[in-house]
This record gives C-alpha cells, structure tokens and sequence, in this order.
C-alpha cells in the first residue's frame, strides 16, 4: 500500500541516507548497508520520493568516493541538502553506525556529555555541529525527519524538547511535601509504573528505568538532587502552529543517550526494519503507535539478550557500540565490561545499559496523535 498522497505542487521531499558500516575499534554492522538500500527503496515506493532526491552514502564500491562518510563529505552533503531547502520542503535524514559521547568541552550539557556520530574514518561529529549544519539553517515552514540508528542518539541534534514527547499515562502525582525525593523513595515509585504500551522490559535490575511525575513533572532522576527538574518535562506547553518560528524537526532515535542501541545478526532485525516494516503496513500511524511498535519489537531483542540465551553458542545480539569479543560472538556475561561508562546521569531518564529505549526528540513538544510527516 502507497502512501503516495499528493504533495504541496511546490513541495521537495529530499532524503540524506548514511550507513557506516566499520570503523577501527568498534564491531562491525553488517546491517548498515543493508538497511540503507532498504531505507531508499522504502523512500521510493512507499513514500514517494524522487530517486534523485535521494543521496546514499557508504564506503562501498558502488559508492563514489566523494560520498564516502566522512566527517568532510557527510558535512559537505548536509550542507548542500539545507541550502536547496525551501519553506515548503521536507527533509528525511538517516543514519545508521556507531554513535558515542565525549566529554563537553563548552559547558552546554546537563551531564557534561556531547553526543556524537561516527564516521567511517573514525572521526566524530558531536551533537553540536550536527545541530548547526542540519537544524539551524532551515527555513521556517520547513519539515526534518532525522532517524538514527546507532546507540547514544537521543539528543544527538541537541533539540529543545527532549523529555516530554513519550508515551505517557496521567502522571503520577503526590503532595508537594514530598518533592524532596529520596533515592528509595524514586525505586519503589518508579518500580510501579509501566510505560504506556509495555514497551519496556520488566525485571528486578530494571527497577529505576521507568518514568515517575511529582506534581506533574517528569521524574528522570532519583540519586541527585540537582537533576530532579530538567529543562523539558511532562509539562511542556504545547505551542500552536501559527505561533512556530522554526523549521518542523522530529529526531527519532534508537536509544537514550546513556543507552546502547542492538542488532540481532542472526534475525538481522534492527531498529531501521521495524521502522520500515511498520510503516510499510500501517502508512499513517500516528508518532506514538509508531513508537509504541518499535519500543516493543526493540524489547524483543532486550529480553533475549538479558535473559542470557546463548544459541548454538552465540547471541545474536551486538551492541552498535561494543566490539565484538570474537568474529560473530559477544558473551552475555561479558558485554558490560566492553562497553564505555554508562553516563546515566544525563538529565534525560534512569535507564542503564540493560535498557534501549527508542524516543523522539523535537524543536516543540510533538502532538504524539498526529500522524507522522516526513
């Protein structure tokens, strides 16, 4: 089924597709190219982009090396595709690789992390930059969809609204004595509240992982006092359309920013399949179904993973971020100890690296009803 409805006469739908697929020091994603193709095809018949608005980046054969990700070509290109956008344009942006955080150096970030993309080259590109060469140039009345699939991706575009675009039920409230929370007190809260559509996974180690409101805000942290109030909460307003002055921007991402994101090579899903395949069945869902599907399907992949099973003497599961133990195997007991620090402390949420939780990010807090645009 097509959702080839008519566009605006005056309306451009352009697409900017990267997949990087190895880079030193980090585990080979043998679903990174893949995806890409089925990212374009996906564009082109069910979406009615022009092929020729689409540009495919990959360090492959069938790729001029001017496209090759690198930190130059991937700037160069997102740079070109922003300056031909107009106010009446779409813009779909995709990435699929490793993502990382560095240390912030210019004191802009509530856990002291900048979010960061890998090229294929090994250099990063942190949130910043992306920011300044893919948001803040659009046009007013312009659309971006960036989806990406690799892991410490959910502020990657350093978006205003980042914490209350979820998938909420009425908050929790209590007396406002009790906003001097304790760390025992956010566990045996947050330990009682499930996500909307069961999208995370339950478990004794997952106590802290869930949302909890006090007086209608948006709990993220529970163990310091500081982050108990975060710049963007469940009580966003929400600003009318005639009342924008930005571009319309929507990041989709795989992860939080102190969570890992996971293939399954063996099944070869990903988080750009379920994507692709939800909306391949369902053209007009709104952005919180399809949240709810890949949250679950993503859960899936969770379970088995924390559940330890070990087929034929291997899982299935790798982490965008953790190099593999041996060529095709990373042992449950051991992925811990390969991955970097667990930067939870980061302002957005208490999940760990036990946890993936996909989420959106955007210029204004999202109507999680409305259809999704890209």
């Amino acid at each position: 089924m097509l959702d080839n409805l008519p566009p605006n006469p005056e309306e451009i739908r352009r697409a900017l597709l990267i997949g990087v697929e190895k880079v030193t020091g980090f585990s080979n994603l043998p679903q990174a190219h893949t995806d890409v193709a089925k990212m374009r095809d996906f564009l082109v018949n069910s979406r009615g982009y022009d092929p020729k608005n689409i540009v495919i980046m990959m360090h492959h054969k069938s790729v001029l090396p001017e496209l090759y990700p690198s930190r130059a070509n991937i700037l160069r290109e997102i740079d070109l595709v922003v300056k031909r956008t107009s106010q009446y344009d779409r813009i779909f942006f995709y990435y699929t690789g490793h993502g990382d955080q560095v240390t912030c150096k210019h004191h802009t970030e509530t856990d002291n992390m900048d979010e960061a993309i890998l090229t294929y080259t090994g250099k990063r590109i942190i949130d910043n930059i992306l920011k300044e060469h893919l948001v803040d140039p659009l046009p007013h009345g312009a659309k971006l969809f960036a989806l990406w699939d690799c892991c410490h991706s959910h502020t990657v575009l350093d978006l205003e609204h980042s914490n209350c675009n979820g998938l909420w039920r009425a908050p929790l409230r209590v007396l406002s004595g009790l906003a001097r929370k304790t760390k025992s007190l956010g566990k045996r809260l947050s330990s009682s509240i499930k996500d909307s559509c069961d999208g995370r996974f339950s478990s004794k180690d997952d106590s802290q992982s869930r949302d909890v409101s006090f007086d209608g805000m948006d709990l993220c942290k529970v163990s310091s006092p500081d982050s108990y109030l975060p710049p963007c909460s469940f009580n966003c307003p929400m600003t009318l359309p005639e009342n924008q002055v930005k571009a319309c921007v929507v990041s989709l991402s795989a992860c939080k920013d102190n969570e890992l994101a996971y293939d399954d090579n063996v099944t070869g899903e990903t988080v750009t399949k379920f994507f692709i395949e939800y909306l391949e069945r369902n053209p007009r869902p709104s952005y919180s179904d399809l949240l709810c599907y890949i949250r679950g399907k993503v859960n899936n992949i969770t379970r088995r993973r924390i559940q330890g099973t070990k087929p034929a003497s291997k899982t299935a599961s790798h982490p965008h971020h953790l190099q593999r133990l041996s060529e095709n195997e990373v042992e449950i007991e051991d992925w811990r100890k390969c991955g970097h620090d667990s930067h939870c402390d980061d302002g957005n949420d208490t999940s760990t690296l036990n946890s993936q939780q996909p989420s959106y990010s955007s210029h204004y807090r999202m109507n999680m009803s409305q259809i999704v645009e890209f």
